[in-house]
């Protein structure tokens, strides 16, 4: 699997749109830099914060393109069937691309929160932080990748189920949306429904934000989300790979 995976992450090395995520995010930030009020020193620990508590939403998008030139191309053409007839073990074939399509998004998460705060110390300066603060901020970052992980098989799992880009995309778009907007919804006729987003997958990684304030329940709870999200797409994929008649 090792050579699979070596092999993967040199023909993505080789296409841009591996490299979109990456400008299209630092893009993003300079925008919102340049767009912003001058801010006190103090404010740069506010915008690492905000990083973490909105960059889920921003994954799900900067993501698709590795889903694209990761497991896309394999999974819709003839390449897979290729593969599996020199020996290649389905199983490592499916796990291969959901572990390329993770380091390329734990890449991007680094850079994204890395660029973030690189951005607030050269335009504000960084300023004091309370004691803790980068222990907790790891904590937080750590959890976040974990959720991620969970992402990336999600996404491995739906490119090989519906094979084309444009349904993945509306799928994924309305993964993202449909919770939110349930809860919205309810929101709008004096319902309380907090439960609508508490076993949500994006929910669960925009809560680790707070990971130092959170009780051991939550944080228990909302692995445990991640851990059904992670492990159920993957069991899915590879079963029904293993299944799969490859024409």
């Amino acid at each position: 699997m090792i050579n699979m995976i070596r092999a993967d992450l040199y023909r993505v090395s080789k296409s841009w749109v591996t490299y979109a995520p990456f400008a299209g995010l630092l893009l993003f930030q300079l925008i919102m830099v340049i767009l912003s009020e001058p801010l006190d020193a103090g404010a740069s620990v506010e915008m690492v914060h905000s990083l973490l508590s909105y960059g889920n939403f921003f994954f799900v998008i900067a993501m698709l393109p590795f889903v694209f030139c990761v497991s896309v191309p394999i999974f819709a053409d003839s390449t897979m069937k290729n593969d599996i007839s020199w020996g290649m073990s389905r199983t490592k074939l499916y796990v291969s691309k959901v572990l390329i399509m993770a380091l390329l998004s734990f890449l991007l998460y680094l850079f994204y929160i890395g660029t973030g705060i690189v951005l607030a110390v050269i335009t504000v300066g960084f300023g004091s932080t309370s004691a803790g603060f980068w222990p907790s901020l790891f904590q937080a970052m750590g959890a976040q990748m974990v959720g991620i992980f969970a992402l990336c098989s999600l996404m491995v799992f739906l490119s090989f189920l519906l094979k084309k880009p444009y349904v993945l995309t509306e799928v994924l778009a309305l993964f993202l949306i449909l919770p939110q907007l349930i809860n919205w919804i309810l929101s709008l006729i004096d319902l309380d429904a907090p439960w609508v987003l508490y076993f949500e997958l994006m929910s669960n990684i925009q809560r680790f934000a707070d990971f130092s304030l959170l009780d051991s329940r939550t944080i228990l709870v909302a692995f445990g989300v991640i851990a059904v999200w992670m492990t159920a797409p993957l069991v899915l994929g590879i079963t029904l790979l293993r299944r799969a008649d490859i024409k």
